[in-house]
């Protein structure tokens, strides 16, 4: 699958279309949303995905996500099997918002799992949470520093160290909020370095 270039799209469009789907097949809005957006996340890494891993990924999304028990979300937005995930795949690809490729196979979104079997489909494939090691690292610091400080102010520590702990909660809380242009420049510096 492939998608189209987005920068001129006019943003309501991919609503008024996933609306569409969603009337035509039942399957709520957020759903085909969460399909289309899954697709095209994926596709800005990857060279080609075929419709063989498309479930992969948009099961992997949920599961990221982390929004409670997969086969329960699926249920309430109207998923029974892979197959829906394949209905969903044909009228995103007609109505032109992403471009089946000569290798894709609708078929191939048959039989890969049911709701009922979803959680053996997620064990059969080792799919499982990504967690993302700078929040986490990000966090860690914040909530010991504000841990030392708060020790520090029921005298079990020394103020000294009371102001280290404020210094690493100030470093979690900086990285946190200066994510985003931490890791862009951290990727212009690489990439630099790979010319």
């Amino acid at each position: 699958m492939e998608h189209t270039t987005e920068e001129n799209i006019d943003r309501n469009l991919h609503l008024r279309i996933w609306t569409k789907i969603s009337d035509e097949t039942g399957i709520r809005v957020e759903m085909v949303g969460h399909i289309h957006q899954s697709i095209t996340r994926k596709r800005k890494n990857e060279i080609h995905i075929n419709s063989k891993n498309v479930t992969h990924f948009i099961i992997q999304d949920l599961i990221d996500n982390d929004n409670g028990s997969i086969q329960d979300i699926l249920e309430y937005n109207g998923i029974k099997s892979s197959e829906d995930f394949g209905t969903v795949v044909k009228r995103l690809c007609e109505e032109g918002v992403i471009i089946k490729e000569k290798n894709d196979n609708y078929e191939d979104f048959k039989s890969q799992f049911t709701t009922a079997s979803i959680i053996d489909f997620i064990k059969n494939n080792n799919l499982k949470k990504d967690r993302d090691w700078f929040i986490t690292i990000n966090y860690s610091l914040y909530v010991i520093g504000l841990a030392i400080v708060l020790s520090s102010y029921l005298d079990f520590i020394s103020n000294e160290i009371g102001w280290l702990g404020w210094g690493i909660g100030m470093l979690g809380w900086a990285l946190i909020t200066f994510k985003s242009q931490i890791t862009d420049r951290l990727s212009k510096v690489l990439n630099m370095n790979k010319v």
